[in-house]
C-alpha cells in the first residue's frame, strides 16, 4: 500500500504495476510522455517571455508579462489536471481495494478521450492555417474551418467526459 502524500512518480509506479488493464497502462506511459512535454513547452514560454520585458511579445507590452506569467500558470494546470486525473483516480481507488479492470479500461478511454480533444481543439484554437501535403490534410482544412469556439467547447466537453467517467466507474 501506498503512503498518503507521496508524489508522482510514485502514483504512476503504484498504478503501472496494480491495474490489470493493458490500456490503462499504455495510457499511464502516454500521458506521462505528453505531461513532460507540455511542461517543457509551458516552461520554454515562460522563460521567452520574461526574457522579453520590452513587450514585443504576443501579449502586448512589458507590464502584461506578470499576466502572461499567470495566463501559462492557468493553461499548464487546464491541462496538467485532466491529463494526470485519471492515473490519481485509479491510483486511489487501488489503495482503497477497488480493483475493477473496466473501470481503469473506462478512465483510460476517457483520458485518451481528453488528449485527442486536447490536440483538435488547439488546430482549432490556433489562428494559422494548416495546409498539408500528407493524407490527412483534407482533414486539417476541415478542422481547421472550425471558429475557435468549437475548439474550446471541445476541451471542456472532454474534461466533462473525465468527471462523468468517474463517477459512472465509482465501485
Amino acid at each position: 500500500m501506498v503512503k498518503n502524500g507521496v508524489g508522482i512518480v510514485e502514483k504512476y509506479k503504484y498504478t503501472f504495476n496494480e491495474s490489470s488493464s493493458w490500456v490503462f497502462k499504455s495510457y499511464a506511459i502516454i500521458s506521462t510522455i505528453v505531461g513532460i512535454f507540455i511542461v517543457f513547452l509551458i516552461t520554454m514560454a515562460v522563460i521567452t517571455w520574461t526574457a522579453n520585458p520590452i513587450g514585443e511579445g504576443p501579449l502586448g507590452t512589458g507590464t502584461s508579462v506578470f499576466r502572461e506569467q499567470v495566463l501559462l500558470g492557468a493553461i499548464l494546470l487546464a491541462i496538467i489536471i485532466p491529463l494526470f486525473g485519471p492515473t490519481f483516480v485509479v491510483s486511489n481507488r487501488h489503495q482503497r481495494g477497488i480493483n475493477s479492470r473496466r473501470g481503469d479500461f473506462m478512465m483510460a478511454c476517457a483520458g485518451y478521450g481528453f488528449m485527442v480533444a486536447l490536440f483538435v481543439g488547439l488546430i482549432i484554437l490556433d489562428p494559422n492555417s494548416h495546409q498539408g501535403n500528407s493524407s490527412l490534410g483534407g482533414m486539417a482544412i476541415w478542422i481547421d474551418s472550425f471558429s475557435g469556439f468549437y475548439g474550446v467547447i471541445l476541451i471542456i466537453v472532454s474534461m466533462m467526459l473525465l468527471v462523468i467517467v468517474e463517477r459512472k466507474t465509482r465501485g
